[in-house]
């Protein structure tokens, strides 16, 4: 990708934004994200976190605004939960779902809201049996490695799975589908921030800063709409800048 056409897409991003189309833009500055982390073009990258970060607040906001169904999860081995039927009848709002040891459905609904540009969110889960009943993963990253669902205990469980799985019991979520509200946006985002917090602290404990930008992008894997990510990585962007142009004696 050339200077000009990676500027170009920043543009087009920036205009999506500017009509309020938030999927639009978000999709175009992931892109020009990529590309400029590739390029390591710092200066890019300062200043296309902030407008993505805007898109993805407003795509959260919306999503907030839809149904919000948190237990469309497994009830057993038996029990196949279906990502695309999922969508089909959840198009918009905030869901938890989570397959028989496995997050290939909710996998696949973020598939599905990424080729559809739908507003629509998902966790990623998993359940498990364990010796107090069926147990809830909520995992941090699609690239987790996971164990099968055989009976565990529940301390064998977490020794199993990744470092900051968030681990819930069916009781402790809302059963059913309801309009999202204040309490709702409430609910989900502090699950949110569950995800994201012990990413977010050991990005800032990088001393190096291209290895902080990098862990800040792992963070906003984590969690696509983390404001404090992106407003950290559009810093630090502007720190490499600022020395790539100390190193080019531009200063």
């Amino acid at each position: 990708m050339t200077a000009d056409e990676l500027q170009e897409m920043c543009e087009r991003g920036q205009q999506a934004l500017m009509r309020m189309d938030y999927i639009a833009a978000e999709r175009e500055l992931v892109r020009a994200e990529e590309a400029a982390w590739e390029l390591r073009d710092f200066d890019t990258l300062s200043r296309l976190y902030m407008p993505l970060q805007e898109a993805r607040r407003q795509r959260r906001q919306r999503c907030c605004e839809g149904e919000v169904h948190l237990d469309l999860i497994a009830q057993g081995p038996d029990d196949r939960v279906d990502g695309r039927r999922i969508v089909e009848n959840y198009p918009f709002g905030q869901l938890l779902v989570a397959g028989w040891g496995s997050i290939e459905p909710a996998v696949q609904v973020r598939r599905l809201q990424r080729e559809h540009g739908l507003y629509v969110e998902t966790f990623l889960g998993a359940v498990y049996p364990t010796d107090e009943g069926r147990i809830i993963a909520l995992l941090p990253l699609e690239d987790a490695a996971l164990p099968s669902a055989e009976l565990r205990s529940l301390e064998e469980l977490k020794q199993a799975l990744p470092q900051h799985t968030i681990f819930l019991r069916p009781q402790e979520l809302p059963e059913g589908s309801r309009k999202g509200d204040w309490q709702t946006c409430a609910m989900t985002m502090a699950l949110w921030e569950r995800l994201h917090a012990p990413f977010l602290a050991a990005a800032e404990a990088q001393t190096d800063p291209l290895a902080r930008l990098k862990a800040l992008r792992r963070a906003i894997e984590v969690d696509y709409a983390c404001e404090l990510a992106h407003q950290r990585a559009a810093d630090v962007a502007r720190s490499l800048r600022r020395c790539a142009r100390i190193g080019q004696g531009i200063y």
